[in-house]
């Protein structure tokens, strides 16, 4: 383990910097991105949420990572190296939690020994996204711990149906919606899953009453921040409110996707347009970070900016649903291996697509082992989490927070592999361990009926 962390440090900090000349202009490696830093800075230096000391406050953004680089800057410095210090032992972190899902999962048992519960962190620490993801400063290796971490705690509350294990899960998902807004509407297809197709021990009503918990636990971690945003605007905004802005770029790259332009320039393409927008609106703004997002003068302007932006996108895919039926299906691809140039998307295919293989491979196993429940609830949320994006906007940095779970089914498909070579001529198509796992589950009759 220490030669593992040792190693992957080595990458971190001595090889990639190498070879930020190539990776810079395509991952953004060695630099901040979405300028995060600057409502860190304005929030450290006291001058509240806001991207510019000059413009409004803002609603624009989640505040959870913003509020992290705060904490860093104000406790030990502004040094980018000191950032990816800490997505460093985040991405350790997470590499811990991954061991307790694959432990949950019974991956050893299936797999034949204590080998496969290690390679699934081994392949998310040197997996080239994760390790880009770290050199950043951006908001995916925050996310990817959390969310690692709330499908750990949601997989044990759905096995042992008790109040406070959901009301761990809800914690801990409010904290991870304030860093991103993405899984918030999880728990519906979550009730869906515990009413109709996991319901072993509990009743309705007991999962009715852990659904409960969970959402007011949830609602209880982002109170004050909706509290702030409606005394700011005087609107309802639970997360942020850049959903317009997001959905005007989705729409805006997907329409002019294969006319021959990278899809960074269609991203400013798209910006421009927004300015143009803003404009005729006659609302006062400024180009915020990179150019890229309008920064106003009131609070109010941003809220009725990116709901003008939403309701242009919906009356466009109300005129063309094979426009939105377009979009959906690329920004399905997109969300796995779209980049910003042709390389950079060849090279997200040629890292994105033997994982995805893999872990396609290992998903039977997954669900056959005795906590196949546990892979049930993990692949629910990768399904809605894809969906999310899909009718939004997709890139393959989006993807990256699903690494952690897709290098535990990887893994399984791996094992499938070695005993498909190692033994050719059985039909079972499982590791021995996997027959073990299921003569020794079935042994007693209540559990077998379970």
């Amino acid at each position: 383990m220490l030669a593992i962390v040792l190693a992957h440090a080595a990458l971190l900090f001595l090889v990639l910097p190498r070879v930020s000349t190539r990776l810079a202009p395509s991952y953004n490696q060695d630099q901040y991105a979405d300028g995060y830093e600057l409502l860190a800075s304005n929030l450290a230096a006291g001058q509240g949420y806001r991207f510019y000391p000059e413009t409004a406050r803002t609603t624009m953004r989640e505040p959870g990572y913003p509020v992290f680089l705060a904490a860093l800057y104000v406790t030990v410095g502004t040094s980018f190296a000191l950032v990816k210090l800490a997505n460093l032992l985040l991405a350790l972190a997470t590499a811990g939690l991954i061991v307790r899902i694959a432990a949950t999962l019974e991956l050893p048992r299936f797999c034949g020994n204590w080998f496969w519960l290690l390679l699934p962190p081994i392949l998310f620490l040197f997996h080239p996204a994760t390790l880009v993801a770290e050199s950043r400063g951006g908001v995916e290796v925050l996310f990817s711990f959390l969310v690692t971490l709330f499908l750990l705690s949601v997989c044990r509350a759905a096995q042992s149906g008790s109040w406070k294990d959901y009301l761990l899960s809800g914690l801990v998902l409010g904290v991870t919606v304030l860093v991103r807004s993405t899984p918030l509407l999880f728990p519906v297809f979550l009730a869906l899953y515990l009413l109709f197709l996991h319901r072993p021990r509990n009743t309705v009503r007991l999962v009715v009453r852990n659904l409960a918990v969970l959402t007011l636990a949830t609602v209880a971690v982002l109170f004050p921040w909706i509290v702030r945003n409606y005394r700011l605007t005087g609107a309802f905004i639970p997360t942020s409110s850049v959903l317009g802005v997001s959905a005007q770029a989705g729409q805006y790259i997907n329409e002019h996707l294969f006319e021959g332009r990278p899809f960074w320039l269609l991203d400013r393409e798209a910006s421009r347009e927004r300015d143009l927008i803003a404009g005729r609106l006659g609302l006062r703004f400024e180009d915020g970070p990179q150019g890229y997002y309008q920064t106003f003068y009131r609070p109010q302007d941003e809220v009725e900016f990116s709901n003008y932006l939403l309701r242009q996108v919906r009356s466009a895919y109300r005129r063309s649903p094979l426009l939105l039926l377009r979009c959906i299906a690329q920004n399905t691809v997109n969300f796995w291996v779209g980049g910003k140039t042709l390389v950079a998307t060849v090279a997200n295919t040629c890292l994105q697509l033997p994982l995805l293989l893999l872990a396609l491979a290992g998903i039977p196993l997954c669900l056959k082992s005795p906590a196949g429940h546990v892979a049930v609830v993990i692949i629910l949320f990768i399904v809605y989490l894809m969906a999310v994006h899909a009718t939004v906007l997709a890139q393959a940095r989006y993807s990256v927070p699903l690494i952690p779970t897709l290098c535990i089914f990887a893994s399984a498909g791996l094992g499938r592999l070695q005993h498909f070579l190692l033994h050719p001529a059985k039909t079972a198509g499982q590791p021995d361990g996997t027959a073990r796992a299921h003569s020794s589950s079935s042994a007693n009759p209540a559990d077998s009926a379970a």
